[in-house]
């Protein structure tokens, strides 16, 4: 009988194990708590773009003191009666909303961005204010132009002695000279105005490739001033 009892209790034991192995849950080997899984970082915001630092034009003065040239002038629809004028001798500021708009212009597509006030009736009273502010001396070299009752049309040629001033150094850090021609090949009756505005142009557009204004609105510094050479050592 005990026997017995021992192969009847030997197989309820069998027979309980795959139920109990089915309620356990599976464990780990090793630590039983379990880590989660990291969660990556979020992203680092990106870098704050720097601002662009912005051209304001401050004024053109046209001189034609300093370099006396006399003007050809012909008249006619075919240009045959030549003469020359005399330009007056002064050095006169330029209308600012003219050149303003100039200036834009033609250094928009440049990706110079420019503090315009020409057109504002309460410039004095704005708090934007270029951080460059860009001078210019026009002086006409040469001028053949032609008149008629139908306009102007010839070439005017100019030099133009640029000054960049830098706000924030209270310094000018930027000076060049160039050329510019404005050649119009038919009558306008605008057209001396025109000549002149095109012989600008050309002279601001020679100025931007050269790199000048870039470099004074990416801040470089101020040129040194000139100083005396160092006298040589006195020898013994």
């Amino acid at each position: 009988m005990r026997v017995a009892h021992a192969i009847v209790a030997a197989g309820l034991i069998g027979l309980a194990m795959p139920a109990l192995a089915q309620q356990a849950p599976a464990t780990p080997p090793g630590d039983t708590a379990t880590t989660p899984p990291e969660q990556p970082l979020p992203p680092a915001p990106p870098a704050p773009a720097a601002t662009a630092r912005t051209l304001e034009l401050s004024r053109v003065v046209l001189d034609t003191e300093t370099n006396r040239i006399k003007a050809r002038v012909k008249g006619g629809t075919l240009c045959v009666f030549p003469s020359n004028i005399e330009l007056p001798a002064e050095k006169k500021t330029q209308e600012q909303e003219r050149y303003d708009g100039l200036v834009a212009r033609a250094l928009k597509d440049r990706g110079v961005s420019l503090i315009t006030k020409a057109a504002d009736l309460f410039a004095s009273e704005s708090a934007a204010k270029g951080d460059v502010l860009l001078g210019a001396v026009m002086e006409p070299t040469a001028m053949n132009i032609c008149s008629s009752v139908d306009g102007y049309k010839g070439t005017i040629e100019i030099s133009v002695q640029w000054q960049l001033f830098d706000r924030a150094k209270g310094a000018v850090v930027q000076t060049a000279t160039t050329k510019g021609t404005g050649m119009l090949p038919k009558f306008a009756v605008s057209g001396y105005e025109e000549m002149w505005d095109l012989a600008f142009v050309d002279a601001l557009v020679k100025l931007h490739d050269q790199g000048v204004i870039r470099t004074a609105l990416d801040g470089a510094p101020a040129a040194p001033a000139e100083t005396a050479p160092a006298a040589a050592p006195a020898t013994p």
